[in-house]
């Protein structure tokens, strides 16, 4: 940007100062501020006192911008800085204004284009410290081309869809054999081979952790079917203490029915007063009452444990009926994983390449940047930090090497 010096006026100018303070701020800018105007950027113009001038000016591909009074002017290679004193200049000669103050910044910077291994191959709006990585992200990330002839074959996306796969039959696989030892109740699960790309230590760790559910699995049968005896033998005893409450309860009731028979007569020869006679059938009708409550809970016991029993008889089958439940939708996965698995394998050796050392295998991505210098383009080593400029061409590949 332009580094102005205010005039010496007789009264505090405010919005000059204001212009002069962006314009020193842009010029503190080590990087930016040395970019030079060119076609395809969008600028700001900004005249103090003069705002009919104000406005975006798109840079046309002469490197020209069309201004009210002043009609185009070419600032191709300027800095911003240049561009203002040029402007400024302008409006001098052609006797507009006598001293004019003039900012010009940039909106909008000529986009960068992407092309190569990118799934969205194009132009991306430049920003301010975009790096090679961000350019990459804003175009979906290395990978296949988006071309409507399909005919060319991205072997790093294929590697990586077989690497997954791989690592998704070895998960079928040794749920399977959990499945299997679950079945059984056996606390070890057959070896499971690492199919693919499997690294050996990636299979120990997904074998130990099926390793560790089959544990808790076996375990928490162990527990129910402990828990369910138990409740069985709770209620046993339950049954057992209210058959002998109501063995008492019955003794009771036949020694309080004695007890009236004999009141009976006693009144009826006028030995005992009634009262007395209606007090021990009171006794003998509650004494029945708590026979028939004794039997009502001992119903519900009954019932309670015959379903304890039925959930422990039926607790085997229920276990199995899950199991190969789960069994049959991991064999149908594992069906269809060694399928897409063969046809990836497929692929990749048909397109020129073999399956040999796949765990050590990796695909680097290799960006080459071409950048206008004295308006040629120009070739220049870029890693993922790179910072890129406005306008730069990123050509996107893959290089095979060793991980």
């Amino acid at each position: 940007m332009m580094r102005i010096c205010l005039p010496i006026r007789r009264r505090f100018d405010f919005r000059a100062v204001l212009f002069a303070a962006l314009a020193l701020l842009a010029s503190m800018s080590p990087c930016f501020a040395e970019l030079l105007i060119e076609p395809g950027d969008t600028v700001h113009v900004s005249v103090a006192d003069a705002s009919r001038f104000d406005g975006d000016r798109r840079v046309d591909v002469d490197g020209r911008i069309m201004m009210p009074q002043l009609g185009g002017i070419d600032l191709k290679g300027l800095r911003l800085d240049e561009a203002g004193a040029r402007i400024a200049g302008e409006l001098i000669r052609r006797d507009i204004l006598k001293a004019p103050n003039v900012l010009v910044e940039v909106v909008k910077y000529r986009p960068v284009y992407v092309g190569g291994k990118v799934r969205r191959p194009g132009a991306i709006d430049f920003e301010p410290g975009m790096t090679v990585r961000h350019a990459l992200i804003l175009a979906g990330g290395a990978g296949k081309e988006q071309e409507e002839n399909a005919t060319s074959v991205d072997i790093p996306e294929l590697r990586a869809k077989w690497q997954t796969t791989s690592y998704q039959l070895l998960q079928v696989n040794s749920r399977i054999a959990r499945l299997d030892a679950e079945l059984v109740r056996r606390d070890t699960a057959a070896p499971t081979a690492a199919p693919g790309a499997v690294l050996p230590q990636d299979r120990q760790a997904l074998v130990a952790l099926d390793s560790d559910i089959l544990k808790d699995r076996l375990e928490t049968w162990t527990a129910n079917q402990v828990h369910l005896r138990d409740a069985l033998a709770l209620y046993d005893l339950e049954i057992d203490v209210l058959n002998q409450q109501s063995t008492l309860q019955e003794g009771e009731r036949n020694l309080t029915g004695q007890q009236v028979e004999t009141a009976r007569a006693l009144v009826e020869k006028g030995l005992m007063p009634l009262p007395r006679l209606q007090e021990l059938e009171h006794v003998q009708s509650q004494a029945s009452q708590d026979i028939l409550e004794n039997q009502a809970f001992t119903a519900r016991a009954r019932q309670s444990r015959a379903t304890i029993a039925h959930q422990l008889k039926t607790a085997d089958i229920d276990w199995r009926m899950e199991i190969s439940q789960q069994k049959r939708e991991a064999m149908i996965d594992r069906a269809r994983l060694k399928a897409e698995l063969e046809a990836l394998s497929s692929q990749i050796l048909n397109a020129g390449d073999d399956l040999s050392e796949a765990t050590d295998r990796q695909f680097q991505t290799v960006v080459e940047i071409y950048r206008s210098v004295a308006g040629q383009k120009k070739p220049v080593a870029a890693t993922m930090d790179t910072e890129i400029m406005p306008g730069d061409i990123l050509d996107v590949s893959f290089a095979k090497g060793a991980g």
